[in-house]
């Protein structure tokens, strides 16, 4: 029984001389201000850091690279119908894959084509500016220069179109701005007028000014069964940002269509002369 004690006695001093030892070589290691939690930080932040600067040198890489030799917009989409006066109304998808450069004043091609592949007409229609990383949808009209036979009144219309997308030369320029969600789109549906046309009508609202302008192209596009853009029309409205503004487009000899979309992009003053 007083073995026992004694036992216990000495364990509790032996544990005791123990935790003072490891307290001792704790306070040896890390003392005030804890050396080992700074280190700790300096690790985990280390390779942030070191990734940030390497991100930092492949964004600067890439906008150098950019800058010399753009990568070409394209057309990954494209559809059209044709009028009874054999002009052609068309909606095409165009995306920039650069990072850092706006295409500015790109024009796409439209080529008209009867059956045997004779030139109808041939268009070149300037468009606005493409931001980089963004996809833009641009409506419009093409067919006016057809060339029809003097000694026949029939419409001709084009068995095939075909479209092209080209920048001129130094018309590229760097920002770090991007179409996004700078748009936001309510749209209030079609409904059918007294003189045969659609009409789609909604609501249009900027985030911010992109490219300095105060006014918006909205583009409502066709489309398909499948997805697949059938044509087009736009129309130009004053957009402030934060404030929503009305559109209605009128849509004329619109063919059948399972569904359409609405996209809403920027138009400077210099895009309207």
């Amino acid at each position: 029984m007083k073995f026992r004690t004694i036992g216990l006695a000495v364990f509790s001093s032996l544990f005791a001389l123990s935790l003072a030892g490891c307290a001792a070589h704790s306070g040896e290691t890390a003392p005030a201000g804890s050396e080992q939690a700074v280190v700790q930080t300096e690790e985990d932040q280390g390779p942030a850091a070191g990734q940030a600067a390497v991100d930092e040198q492949a964004d600067a890489a890439t906008a150098e690279q950019e800058a010399a030799n753009p990568a070409e917009l394209q057309i990954v989409d494209s559809g059209w119908f044709a009028a009874d006066n054999g002009m052609v109304d068309f909606a095409v998808e165009v995306q920039n894959p650069n990072h850092t450069v706006e295409a500015v004043d790109p024009v796409i091609e439209v080529v008209g084509k009867d059956d045997s592949g004779n030139v109808l007409f041939d268009e070149t229609i300037e468009t606005p500016g493409v931001l980089p990383d963004s996809t833009y949808y641009y409506s419009y009209v093409a067919g006016s220069t057809a060339d029809a036979s003097a000694n026949s009144t029939e419409v001709v219309k084009p068995a095939t179109v075909e479209f092209s997308i080209s920048t001129p030369e130094g018309s590229w320029q760097a920002t770090d701005q991007k179409l996004g969600d700078v748009y936001t789109v309510q749209d209030n549906g079609a409904t059918d007028t007294q003189f045969g046309a659609k009409e789609f009508t909604g609501t249009v609202t900027a985030s911010e000014s992109l490219d300095g302008a105060t006014q918006s192209r909205v583009d409502v596009v066709l489309l398909d069964q499948d997805g697949k853009i059938e044509g087009g029309y736009f129309k130009i409205v004053d957009t402030q940002p934060g404030q929503a503004a009305d559109y209605d487009i009128y849509a004329v000899g619109a063919p059948e269509y399972a569904s359409y979309a609405v996209y809403a992009s920027p138009w400077a003053e210099d895009d309207a002369e």
